[in-house]
């Protein structure tokens, strides 16, 4: 009855140690989706990039300001119509802020990425027909 109860806290313990992957599929296509997930890991205050990889969309990261160093990863691929990231990050302990974090900071990337692209969209509507803004040169006064 002991070993047993000694084998399942160890179990337990062990369980949430290890890499946390959560598959999801967004409803874009993943060249958005990349540059969301690049702009997201483009804050040195909160990852360190080891490696981007714009070809097969792939990245490996560091969370910064962790005391122990996982490598983390985040995949991208075509699935069913959208994109599918697979996040695979490591944590020990119960506690995935580190995935939370992650997430939320790309769901903020993608709305910025999605106002810019209406505001786009609206200036080009409002914009008379022939008529366009010259492009702006940088250092023309």
């Amino acid at each position: 009855m002991r070993t047993s109860l000694v084998v399942l806290i160890a179990v337990l313990l062990v369980i949430p140690a290890s890499a946390k992957s959560r598959r999801d599929v967004y409803p874009l296509s993943c060249d958005v989706l990349w540059t969301a997930v690049k702009n997201t890991l483009n804050h040195p205050r909160d990852y360190g990039i080891l490696s981007v990889n714009d070809l097969s969309l792939r990245a490996s990261f560091l969370v910064v300001g962790n005391l122990v160093q996982y490598t983390d990863r985040v995949a991208l691929s075509e699935q069913d119509g959208g994109c599918k990231l697979d996040l695979r990050m490591l944590q020990v302990g119960s506690d995935n802020s580190d995935e939370r974090g992650f997430r939320k900071r790309l769901k903020r990337s993608l709305v910025k990425l999605e106002a810019a692209r209406t505001a786009m969209l609206e200036a080009a509507k409002t914009a008379p027909a022939g008529e366009t803004a010259p492009p702006a040169v940088i250092g023309q006064h």
